[in-house]
This record gives C-alpha cells, sequence and structure tokens, in this order.
C-alpha cells in the first residue's frame, strides 16, 4: 500500500509537470511575457499551487530553460576540442540561437539574466557561461576572434538583436554582422594605381 507521504508527492510531482507543460504551451503561444494566470488554468490546477512552486516568472523560466541549458553546456563541451574553433563557436551560437527562439520574448529575458548572477535565470545558466567562455576563448587563442570582447558580452548582444516575428531567431543578417565583427577585418585591398 502507498503511504500518504508518497501520494502527496506524486500527486505533487503530477501538479507540477502539468504547470510546466501548460507554462511551455502558454509561453509558446503568447510569448514570454504572457499572462500567468493562463498557466494554472491550462494546468487545471490553482494559482497558489503555481506560485508555491514558481514563485516569479523567472523561476518558472529557469524550470522551463533547465533541460535546453543542460544540452548547450554539453555542445560546448563537445566543441571544445574541434579541429577549427571558429566553426565550433558558429555552430554553439546557432544552438544558443534556436533555445531563445522557443518562446518569443525569451531572448531578451535570458540576455539579461546573463548579466545578473543572483537571478533564478542567471544561476542555471552559470554552467552554460562557463563552458562558453572555455569555448569561446579557445576560439580567440586558435581562430583570431578579438581580444577586446568578453563571451558574455557576445552572448548579451546575440540576446539582444531584433528577431524575426515568424522563428523568434535573430534576423540572418544581424547576426552575422555580430558574427563577422568578432574577427578582425582582412586587410584592405590596395587601392589600384
Amino acid at each position: 500500500m502507498t503511504s500518504p507521504s508518497r501520494a502527496i508527492r506524486a500527486d505533487a510531482a503530477r501538479n507540477q509537470d502539468a504547470i510546466l507543460a501548460a507554462a511551455m504551451e502558454v509561453f509558446r503561444d503568447l510569448g514570454a511575457d504572457a499572462p500567468l494566470d493562463e498557466i494554472p488554468r491550462r494546468a487545471g490546477v490553482g494559482r497558489a499551487t503555481l506560485y508555491r512552486r514558481f514563485p516569479t516568472r523567472e523561476h518558472l523560466f529557469a524550470a522551463i530553460l533547465r533541460s535546453q541549458v543542460d544540452a548547450l553546456v554539453e555542445a560546448a563541451e563537445i566543441r571544445m576540442a574541434a579541429a577549427d574553433p571558429w566553426q565550433a563557436l558558429l555552430e554553439w551560437t546557432s544552438a544558443y540561437e534556436d533555445i531563445g527562439a522557443q518562446y518569443r520574448g525569451m531572448n531578451t529575458r535570458i540576455g539579461t539574466a546573463l548579466l545578473e548572477d543572483g537571478s533564478p535565470i542567471g544561476e542555471l545558466c552559470t554552467p552554460m557561461k562557463t563552458a562558453f567562455d572555455v569555448l569561446f576563448r579557445r576560439a580567440q587563442e586558435l581562430a583570431r576572434v578579438r581580444l577586446d570582447i568578453s563571451s558574455a558580452d557576445v552572448l548579451a548582444i546575440i540576446s539582444a538583436l531584433p528577431r524575426d516575428p515568424d522563428t523568434g531567431r535573430a534576423r540572418s543578417t544581424h547576426l552575422t554582422v555580430v558574427l563577422d565583427g568578432l574577427r578582425p577585418a582582412t586587410e584592405a585591398a590596395a587601392p589600384n594605381g
């Protein structure tokens, strides 16, 4: 027979799963600034259950993003020994873009949180920032990436780029300009005389 405490924990786990599933749906449908009251309605739980589990929007985002952040850490670690550190950097930034693009407005929130280590998202992203920093420093060392910019600056800039309203991704021309700006300009062609 199941003890009452186990039944409560199982029920709480089901509620949490329902809240997270509903939150992902709401943020996908309505964007990162969606009204939080819509989440418990779709999850079939009370508002108190939502706020007991996730006291702020940031706590909810951190729970939603946990697996994606873990995937970004792994993606950076896999690419740390890549033969082409520049290509590794480009591939990682593309994966970073994919995660932020899942929910309209999420990129901006992630970019802001990356600069605030005390926020729930900032704390969640610390291992990702560390892994990306190693990847970025390797590109600085081996792929002639500029030394006057930090990996945190790059993440903040990418997160702040204008987004395509349909895909949520940074417009390719804007992202290309940012990434191209990480490398020294090629020497200008000699003027024709």
